[in-house]
């Protein structure tokens, strides 16, 4: 995966993503959506064959980085949680 923000400010992030699908960035988007005081999350792969995606958040009371790093946590919980039920 490789990452390139494109547009940061205090409420609002654009974010180019290469090398992730629906996949992933649907979990994302599902997760950042749980996180408190992030307004919107939204992802766009425009074409298929140019793998790269963009991913945009608007927050109102936490910095979009942090909400990613709150939904990315989030993510490893429920993945950890679901590995723990498997065994």
């Amino acid at each position: 995966m490789e990452i390139k923000i494109a547009e940061l400010r205090d409420e609002f992030a654009r974010i180019k993503i290469r090398g992730e699908d629906h996949t992933f960035l649907n979990l994302l988007q599902h997760f950042l959506l749980e996180v408190e005081g992030v307004v919107m999350a939204k992802y766009n792969i425009p074409h298929p064959l140019l793998e790269e995606a963009e991913l945009v958040i608007r927050t109102n009371s936490i910095s979009p980085i942090e909400a990613i790093k709150n939904a990315n946590e989030m993510i490893i919980k429920e993945c950890d949680e679901l590995l723990r039920t498997l065994e």
